[in-house]
């Protein structure tokens, strides 16, 4: 017996002394909570941010590979309303938003859609105004910090995160230094299907007392897709941004 208790512990030992620089590399990862709450203090705190209720960004787009540029304009307002439109010379005006009843999806290609099932669920979610500012943890039903690597030459750690109504899987990298989101990699349902898009912010910039990315550049599949903000105007959006475009009204049932 003592033979056996001294072989199992010679071999816990070897085991343990072979995990032991993925243990304690493990143990000193922060708990997402605490990468969140960094972040949330970096961009200038949770009151700051309550401080908005609206925002619209003016911003130019950009796809190289095949030499498309839009204007774009953006709004938000909590608790759940977005909009989106982008016009592309010689192709015509997308646009895109949630009004928090109705989804839509308008493009020169195809026409106006309303938006329904996952690709629904997906624009709810992401009209969630607060959300992406604060990570609040009730809208997660996961958020885990699973790593760290490098982005742009700067410690980042790796905070997985799973969306509670969508089941929908991302990969937040926040700043070891500032604590500021630096990219992310999510998965979304579209009209083609599943998208897996990595996007990495910088150049941020105060806005009515947060800061927030001003350059996005986001990867999807061979494209690459390059959103520069031009200025963000708080808390002055009028409700006629979020009203549903005229040839998208009739697809609505009554």
């Amino acid at each position: 017996m003592q033979s056996f208790t001294r072989n199992a512990v010679a071999t816990t030992a070897l085991i343990v002394g072979a995990l032991a620089p993925e243990m304690a590399r493990a143990q000193a990862l922060p708990a997402a909570s605490e990468v969140v709450a960094k972040y949330v203090a970096a961009i200038g705190g949770k009151a700051e941010v309550m401080k908005i209720t609206s925002m619209k960004q003016v911003a130019t787009m950009a796809i190289p590979s095949v030499g498309l540029n839009a204007e774009m304009e953006m709004y938000s307002a909590a608790p759940n309303r977005s909009a989106m439109k982008a016009a592309f010379p010689g192709l015509g005006e997308m646009l895109r938003g949630y009004d928090g009843s109705v989804a839509w999806d308008v493009n020169p290609m195809q026409g106006p859609r309303l938006l329904q099932e996952k690709e629904l669920a997906t624009a709810v979610e992401n009209a969630d105004f607060y959300t992406t500012f604060l990570f609040p943890a009730d809208r997660y039903s996961l958020m885990q910090t699973v790593g760290d690597t490098t982005i742009n030459g700067e410690k980042a750690y790796k905070v997985k995160m799973v969306r509670k109504a969508t089941a929908e899987e991302s990969m937040s990298y926040f700043s070891a230094s500032t604590g500021l989101l630096v990219a992310n990699l999510s998965t979304s349902e579209s009209q083609m299907g599943v998208m897996t898009v990595m996007s990495t912010m910088g150049d941020y910039k105060k806005f009515g007392g947060v800061l927030m990315p001003t350059k996005l550049e986001q990867q999807m599949g061979p494209q690459t897709v390059v959103v520069t903000i031009k200025n963000i105007t708080i808390n002055d959006v009028p409700e006629s941004a979020f009203a549903v475009p005229e040839n998208v009204k009739p697809l609505i049932k009554k």
